[in-house]
């Protein structure tokens, strides 16, 4: 009789422990439930929504821009470090502020046609903090009169 006492005594306080235990709050479903940026996303990481740009038909001397616009999806906040350009007709302008996750920015790309003709391809290349590099290109087709006439007198 003593040992079933025991035995039952046991099973009681078994079972109160699990009650008392499963009871007990869990953290803020606000904490634990949302991930942090940085262990889930890495660093961070420039996207571009384009990455290609073409302005048409220019004359000669006409100076276009366009804003290629990018976010962060990265956890980490990267800013633009470098921009190399591929031609002394192209300008480049950035802000050098550190761009946090989820956050949008641009780069702007001024073509200078004068003295260009024909089809134009130029390219920058675009260096984060993060050691991450990307490629942007820009092309129009330049009508240029001096080129056209000197065309013409060798036919």
């Amino acid at each position: 009789m003593k040992n079933r006492r025991a035995i039952c005594q046991f099973f009681w306080a078994l079972l109160v422990s699990v009650v008392i235990s499963s009871c007990q709050s869990s953290p803020s479903s606000n904490q634990s439930d949302k991930p942090k940026l940085h262990e889930n996303k890495g660093i961070g990481k420039i996207v571009f929504d384009q990455e290609i740009h073409n302005f048409g038909t220019l004359k000669d001397g006409e100076i276009a821009a366009f804003a290629f616009v990018f976010k962060n999806s990265g956890g980490m906040p990267f800013k633009i470090v470098k921009a190399d350009k591929s031609c002394g007709c192209i300008e480049v302008h950035f802000s050098s502020i550190d761009v946090a996750p989820g956050e949008q920015s641009s780069i702007e790309i001024r073509l200078n046609t004068a003295g260009e003709w024909g089809n134009l391809i130029r390219e920058a290349i675009i260096e984060t903090s993060t050691g991450e590099r990307k490629t942007l290109q820009v092309g129009a087709y330049i009508e240029n009169k001096q080129f056209n006439n000197l065309l013409k007198t060798l036919k």
